[in-house]
C-alpha cells in the first residue's frame, strides 16, 4: 500500500513537463510578426534613403544648370519656357547667345538622361527680369505594398525647385 500511495504522490507534484503545441505556435507566430514588422520598417528605411538620394541627385543637376545660366548672362531671356522635353542634339559653338541657352538645356536633357532618375523633365520660367525658376520633376518609387503592374500608375511625381538672379 505504501507503494501505491507513493505513486500517486509523485504523479500528483510532477506537473508539466515541458511545452504544449499551442504555446509553441503561439511562440512561433509572435516571432514571424516580430520579423514581418522589421522586414517592413527595412523597406520604408530603403525607399526614404532612396528617395533622399533622388533628391540630392536632382540638386546637383539644378546647379549644374544655374551655373551654366550664370555663364552666359546676357542670354538669361532666351532660357525663359525651355524644357528638356523638347530639347535637340547640342550643338557645337561658337554661337549666339539664344543658341547657347538652347544648347545648355540640350546638355542639360542629356545629363538628365543620364542620371538614375525616373523619367526626368526639366523646365524654366521667367519670374522676373532676372530671376528664373528651375523646376526638375522626376517619378519616384510607387508606396510599399503595390504590385509591379500597377507601379506606373501609383508612382509618385516628385520636384525640385531652384531660383536663381542673373544680373548682366
Amino acid at each position: 500500500m505504501t507503494r501505491v500511495a507513493e505513486l500517486g504522490v509523485s504523479r500528483a507534484s510532477g506537473g508539466q513537463q515541458g511545452t504544449s503545441l499551442l504555446e509553441a505556435l503561439i511562440a512561433l507566430l509572435l516571432m514571424g510578426l516580430t520579423l514581418l514588422g522589421f522586414g517592413l520598417m527595412q523597406m520604408e528605411s530603403l525607399q526614404g534613403n532612396n528617395e533622399s538620394y533622388a533628391r540630392t541627385e536632382a540638386r546637383i543637376l539644378l546647379v549644374s544648370m544655374a551655373e551654366r545660366i550664370q555663364a552666359n548672362p546676357d542670354g538669361v531671356d532666351d532660357y525663359d519656357g525651355l524644357s528638356t522635353a523638347g530639347a535637340g542634339n547640342p550643338g557645337g559653338c561658337p554661337c549666339s547667345v539664344a543658341e547657347l541657352a538652347a544648347r545648355d538645356v540640350a546638355v542639360w536633357a542629356d545629363r538628365l538622361e543620364d542620371s538614375s532618375l525616373n523619367a526626368p523633365v526639366g523646365s524654366i520660367a521667367s519670374s522676373g527680369s532676372d530671376l528664373l525658376t528651375l523646376t526638375l520633376g522626376w517619378s519616384g518609387a510607387a508606396q510599399l505594398g503595390q504590385n509591379e503592374d500597377s507601379m506606373d500608375a501609383d508612382a509618385q511625381i516628385l520636384s525640385e525647385t531652384l531660383q536663381i538672379r542673373v544680373v548682366p
